[in-house]
């Protein structure tokens, strides 16, 4: 049996599903790989991006006076020059596909069955690349250090032993 229906899909866009990921928390380089604009109760912008192979995405809620300037500072991490987003204009937030942004990504509290909790929220702070660049490097001699106390053998424990008064 033949199954022949007739659709319009004019614009329409087909749905991505919700195969979003949680990042670990700290600086990421992300790729944007699309938005998507929702103005059916306010105006929401959501910028999907990809960070080591896994999507995420940040909400913008443009409706909302507060989030312009996060939404600044995510159009300057993707290479907008400041300047150009001094006053009032339109944004071709399509052109923007493709480009590198800048992060720090504090994830919302996760339950056992790895779902946010509800009122908890991802985190993002976008940055240019030069001020990125230089927290990755003002991180780098942290992890280090990490790293080199988790792999300490304790040669030097008796001196948290405070009972201990002499040789």
């Amino acid at each position: 049996m033949s199954i022949n229906i007739d659709l319009d899909f004019t614009d329409v866009t087909a749905a991505t599903g919700s195969s979003l990921g949680v990042l670990t928390p700290g600086l990421h380089k992300a790729t944007i790989e699309e938005f998507t604009h929702y103005t059916d109760s306010g105006s929401v912008l959501y910028a999907y991006m990809t960070s080591n192979g896994i999507r995420h995405r940040e909400r913008f809620n443009l409706s909302n006076v507060k989030a312009l300037p996060f939404v600044k500072a995510f159009l300057i991490s993707a290479g907008v020059p400041e300047k150009k987003i001094a006053g009032s204009g339109q944004v071709p937030f399509d052109k923007l596909v493709g480009n590198t942004v800048y992060l720090n990504y504090v994830p919302p509290q996760i339950d056992q069955n790895g779902n946010a909790v509800k009122g908890t929220y991802a985190k993002y702070n976008f940055y240019d690349k030069k001020r990125f660049e230089k927290l990755s490097e003002a991180s780098a001699p942290a992890k280090q250090a990490e790293e080199a106390t988790a792999d300490s053998s304790g040669d030097f424990d008796f001196l948290l032993d405070r009972s201990h008064t002499g040789p």
